[in-house]
């Protein structure tokens, strides 16, 4: 009975070990899904960080180069925190990338990519949500969306408030009726916009205290001056 138990246990191991493997394998796919490096903008600085919560998780952020004009920003977050919402997450990225250059509409593009996840999926409890807008460097002009994701902090040069980057909308990929407002702002020389998803404003410490929205706009504030890469 003994030699048994000692068996199954080795067994078990073994499995724990293998499947510890494969997150570490599928945790290193995901980070080289996400780029490297953005479009070189004149006047424009880009950056983005992940580090998730567990071995693997769903966050995603791009900077797509739309045409020469316009340059898409994409911060989304799938639901859950499994392989399965990482891979969820690969095949949102790959559908943003095409949609993105056959309109300049973010409505649009979030709608199409909101359909061929309905199309690709056939788990109900998954869904996406995103901040999509287009922007034009050479004006500061930003047309966006935003499917329930967490509102983008936009703090302008010269002004202590931040304003947060608004507008109705529902996530991707799970009920097949949406419909998405877009809206648009003017971004100056000296601002910045971050977009986050709620694993930065839902971080807790030892002491079970969230890290919140004030401190991160504090922190923008402080840092305001600094690289993007510097925020990040």
């Amino acid at each position: 009975k003994a030699y048994g138990e000692l068996k199954a246990a080795q067994a078990e191991l073994v499995a724990k070990e293998k499947l510890e493997h494969e997150l570490e394998i599928a945790a290193t796919l995901q980070q080289n899904l996400l780029p490297s490096r953005f479009p070189d903008v004149p006047g424009w600085s880009f950056a983005g960080r992940n580090v998730p919560a567990r071995t693997i998780g769903g966050d995603l952020f791009d900077v797509l180069q739309v045409d020469d004009d316009h340059v898409g920003l994409l911060m989304a977050d799938v639901s859950d925190k499994s392989i399965h919402a990482a891979l969820f997450m690969a095949v949102t990225r790959s559908l943003f990338l095409p949609e993105s250059r056959r309109s300049l509409s973010p409505r649009a593009v979030a709608l199409a990519v909101h359909h061929w996840l309905l199309e690709v999926s056939s788990d109900a409890n998954m869904f996406v949500t995103a901040f999509y807008g287009v922007l034009n460097p050479g004006t500061g002009q930003l047309r966006y969306v935003r499917a329930g994701q967490d509102r983008p902090l936009w703090i302008r040069r010269g002004q202590e408030a931040f304003t947060q980057l608004d507008a109705e909308g529902r996530f991707l990929g799970m009920l097949e009726e949406l419909d998405l407002e877009e809206r648009e702002v003017t971004l100056s020389p000296g601002d910045v916009l971050l977009m986050y998803s709620d694993g930065v404003s839902d971080a807790v410490n030892a002491e079970n205290v969230n890290y919140g929205l004030e401190r991160l706009a504090r922190l923008l504030d402080a840092r305001r001056s600094d690289t993007a890469q510097g925020i990040c």
